[in-house]
This record gives structure tokens, sequence and C-alpha cells, in this order.
């Protein structure tokens, strides 16, 4: 594609598609999606944008720009990459770069991450200010927009456009202006901040590599405690490494990020001491290697010390076959004695602790078979939401979003979607839905149909013409309601001829 422009150094791919929108002259949304991707359904995603080897395709070939160019130098995949595992972050450069749908902010962990994600798109007032002076515009640079990261190194606090990262108009591409990124005053940079952008920006320029496997990643922490002396032999002292931490952050900045340390035994600095079956995020992660290797931090060196941990060889335990066969029955019987009215909790505290390691040691595929059959298991009593509350405000929340838009004739659709897209807590809600029976019928009895959303339509054409004293016309109506003779519903087509009798 002829015009299609190059991204500056560091910015999103989002930015560089709007910026594209601008010098085409294109108004319309659609047609840039069109124009751009051949497709009018991509949705405009700032963070980790896909489609990545169609927008590569835009470019001569004698640029040589690489779909893999683009994702590790214009979106913030490099802050999710090393934390994931090799054969996941594979699967999702595939994902990113192929030209379909993909599920990347799932396979990521961005959308289940406890880090508090800014809602609107944030810029430095000056360095907009600096952009259109040398460059004749603006555009959005991607450590703007990394939760953890506050302020500019250069300037100081980042501030907060008027452009929702999440919205109901998702095709949309606004591209960064002084209009919607205006100067204003800017505070210093805190100290917090100040830690946290070498690391951040050093993990944005990471080249493309292979990573650590999860499971390397929770020894290198169990490692580290043992280091630090924050260990009782193999176990890792939870307090103590919660107590470092806290000591070098501070709780109250640790829930503003919505990284709290609690005593709870699902606390995520618990976890991430554990034996890891799961990822977690990059500021989970730069968080805890601050609070033990200091301010200053190469990210890349510690990979690579991550990428050499290697387990400890299990342990080859004796096999029953070379025990005399007599002797483990008799084991055996006495063990199914001691546990028959006891259990086998109880019978180990209870004088027979020699003999369950003595059937561990020698006959240990047996004795684990028999205590899987045995497993008492305890319903989790643990509730970490109070769901009849939070049917109760959420619902409340809708009824007050309704009130306020109901007498408003203009507007889109008021689907499901959208109003749950209203709420702060838009993707808690819309996944648990069937824990929220208050939400479910508020949204079921009050979403707007297609034919509800026609019929609004012409109503406020209606409205206006009869204002104006005007004759009501059925072509006039439908036209400048956007709407024709085809797309119309049969609840729309009663309304306009038993209603407005057109």
């Amino acid at each position: 594609m002829l015009g299609f422009p190059l991204p500056y150094p560091n910015e999103l791919i989002y930015s560089t598609i709007a910026r594209y929108g601008v010098h085409s002259g294109l108004t319309s949304p659609k047609e840039i999606l069109q124009e751009v991707f051949g497709s009018k359904t991509i949705i405009a995603t700032s963070d980790l944008h896909g489609h990545l080897g169609k927008i590569a395709g835009l470019y001569p070939p004698e640029i040589n720009i690489q779909p893999e160019d683009l994702l590790y130098r214009h979106t913030l995949f490099p802050l999710y990459a090393p934390f994931i595992g090799e054969q996941r972050r594979c699967q999702l450069m595939k994902q990113l770069i192929a030209d379909k749908k993909n599920s990347v902010h799932v396979m990521s962990g961005f959308a289940a991450s406890r880090v508090t994600q800014p809602n609107y798109l944030r810029y430095c007032p000056k360095c907009i200010e600096q952009q259109w002076n040398e460059l004749g515009e603006c555009f959005w640079r991607r450590d703007w927009q990394v939760a953890g990261i506050d302020s500019c190194p250069l300037h100081g606090k980042l501030k907060m456009s008027s452009v929702r990262r999440m919205t109901y108009k998702r095709h949309v591409y606004t591209p960064a202006s002084r209009t919607l990124c205006p100067l204003v005053h800017q505070e210093s940079m805190d100290k917090y901040s100040r830690i946290l952008e070498p690391s951040i920006a050093s993990t944005l320029r990471l080249p493309e590599q292979s990573v650590p496997s999860i499971f390397q990643w929770g020894l290198f922490y169990k490692a580290m405690a043992c280091d630090f002396g924050l260990n009782r032999g193999q176990q890792v002292e939870h307090e103590l490494v919660a107590e470092r931490v806290i000591k070098f952050w501070t709780a109250d900045w640790l829930n503003h990020s919505g990284l709290n340390v609690s005593e709870s035994e699902t606390c995520w600095l618990k976890t991430l001491f554990r034996k890891h079956r799961k990822s977690f995020s990059y500021l989970e992660h730069l968080i805890v290697l601050h609070a033990f290797l200091g301010d200053k931090l190469t990210l890349n060196g510690v990979i690579g010390d991550v990428r050499r941990q290697q387990p400890r060889s299990s342990l080859v335990r004796t096999s029953a076959v070379f025990v005399d066969k007599l002797v483990v029955l008799r084991k055996r019987l006495a063990w199914l004695k001691a546990i028959k009215n006891r259990g086998v909790k109880r019978a180990r505290a209870e004088g027979f602790a020699g003999l369950y390691i003595w059937l561990y040691r020698y006959d240990n595929s047996w004795l684990l078979g028999l205590n899987a059959k045995l497993k008492h298991r305890e319903p989790s009593l643990v509730k970490r939401v109070n769901w009849d509350s939070q049917d109760l405000t959420s619902v409340k929340m809708l009824i007050s979003i309704r009130n306020q838009v109901e007498p408003i004739l203009e507007g889109p659709r008021r689907s499901k979607n959208w109003y749950l897209s209203q709420l702060d807590n838009k993707s808690k809600i819309e996944k648990n839905l069937r824990k929220l029976p208050k939400c479910s019928l508020f949204l079921h009895m009050y979403s707007e149909t297609i034919s509800d959303f026609q019929i609004r339509r012409m109503t406020r054409v209606a409205a206006k013409r009869t204002q104006e004293d005007e004759q009501l016309k059925r072509w006039d109506i439908l036209r400048s309601a956007g709407l024709s003779e085809e797309r119309l519903t049969q609840g729309a087509r009663e309304f306009l001829s038993e209603v407005l009798e057109l």
C-alpha cells in the first residue's frame, strides 16, 4: 500500500493505523479498516494488536519490515513474553501475526491479571508538544500505556486523555492530538516510577528470544529466597518475604497497584515463591526482583539466570519387589488396621508414622493408591467475592445508567454489551452473570433489540420533524434515521405503519 506510515520509535501499531486515517483524510472507521485489513470487523486494540502479518505486508519489500519486528517494537508483547513459557510465547506470536481472530488477552494472562490497568490512553503533555513541533503530528507511545509507570522519565506525571482503552466503539482508531492531549501542568516523577521505569523500558527493548519455562521461574524464586536466608530448610518463610517486599514498596503503593500482600494462602506473593502452575504478570515479577536485587535491575541477565535453573533429580524409591512379600503383606495389614478407626492423618500422629514411612519407601504405589481412595475432601468455605452484594451494587448502577439515557433518543444501540461496557468491572460481571440473577434479569428486560433501536431512531426523527412543523414522510423518516425498507425489522415496520401511520 502506498502511503501507509512507518511507525515512530516506541509508537503503538494502534497509533500508526490512526495516523494513516488522518493522512488519507478518512473519517469513517470502517473505511480505514477496509483499506488496511480488507475487513470491517477488526477490533482496534491498543496493547496487543493482532493481524501484524497483514500490516507488515503493507510496506514495500525493500524496507524489510517483518511482523516479528512490529510485535516486539510496537506492541506491549515484550512485557508478557519472558514470563509465560516458550510454548505459549510461540502460540501467542502466531496468533498475533496471523490474519484471524485471536484470544491473546486470555492466553497472556492480561484478562485475569490483578494489575490495575488505566481506563484511558495516557500521554505526557510536554512530549506531545515536542512531537508536534518536531514532526508536525502526535502519536501514542507504548511506554505511556504500561501499568506501573505513572510518569515520563523526562517531564513528570502522565495524564489521562479522553480516549478510553475499552469502549463500545470497538472499531475506532483515535489519533493522538493536542486537542485530546492538552498541555497541562505535570507533577514531578514519583519514587516508584523512577525505580520501575528503567526496568520496564529495558523489558520493552528485549529482542525476540527463547524464554524460561514457568517451572524454572518457580525454581529461581525459591533459590533466591534461600540465598537471602528467607527459608527454613526447604521451606520458604513467606512472612519474611512479605516483610521485605512491603518494606521496599510500602503497603499503600502495592494496594494502589492492585497487588496488596495479605496472609491468605492464595496471595500472589506466596504463590510466586511456590511451585509455579501458572504465569504471573510483569509487574508482579519486577516488584519482587527489585525488592531483592535493588533499584538497578538488568532483566536480560535475570532471564539468563532463570534459564540455567534445573530441577533436582528425584529420589529413586526402592521397589517392593526387593522386599520379602510376606513382610510387605504384614505391613499392609497393620496399616489397614491402624487407619480403620483413625484415618490416615490421625494414625500417623498416634504412633504409626514409622509404619507409614516404611510403606512409603518400599510399597509406595499401594500406599498412595490407598490414600487417594480414603482422602476426604473438605468443601471449600472460602468465598472471595460476595456475589449477592456484587449483584445488588451492579444492578443499581445499571438502573442508574438506564434512567440517565432513557429520555435521550440519540446514541448507539443499548444492547447487553453496551450496558456492560458502561461498568468499570465489565469483564468480571460478564463472565459471572450466572451468579448475578438481578443483573441477568435487568439485561434480559432492558437491553435494546434491533427493532427497539430502529424504533428509537425513527422516533427521534419524527419528533424533530413535528417540532419543526414539517409533514412526516415515510422516505424522509427512513433516510434521516439511516434505515431502508430492506433493513426494517417486522416490529419497526409495524411501528411505522400503525403508530406514525406512514
